[in-house]
């Protein structure tokens, strides 16, 4: 599935920008540009100086990391939606144009931002557990 990754910060300052107008109008806020959730993986393991190698296919698709042999994402049927889409692009023309917006963090920088946000939330978790106490899982 592809999808068009964007920042919350940009289409919070798209929205601030639509309030401003006059008149209210619709606009689409996106970046128009898609990627699956192969690359965000791939960019994420990029990140963290990892290399991946995928084998398998659907269901059974697997990322391996290269280095230690193990399987480090894989399917989960469970995260699967009843209406799942195969590509989602939104087309932000008439908010370039009309409210001068544009994206400014690229996907490479939305990934690399989650990634450096959930080592801070393991570094903590893995600190209050050698503290002897429990870390709640925002995860599940």
């Amino acid at each position: 599935a592809l999808r068009d990754w964007g920042h919350a910060r940009d289409y919070v300052e798209a929205q601030w920008l639509m309030l401003q107008q006059d008149h209210p109008e619709d606009y689409v806020i996106a970046t128009g540009r898609q990627y699956s959730v192969r690359d965000f993986v791939n960019q994420a393991a990029a990140h963290l100086d990892m290399n991946i190698h995928w084998q398998g296919e659907g269901i059974d698709e697997q990322g391996i990391d290269t280095a230690s042999g193990r399987c480090i994402v894989a399917v989960d049927p469970r995260y699967f939606r009843p209406t799942e889409v195969e590509t989602l692009l939104g087309d932000p023309t008439k908010a370039r144009e009309q409210l001068g917006w544009e994206p400014k963090t690229t996907f490479e920088a939305l990934v690399q931002e989650m990634v450096t946000a959930d080592l801070r939330l393991a570094e903590r978790d893995r600190l209050v557990d050698a503290a002897g106490y429990r870390a709640y899982s925002y995860h599940e």
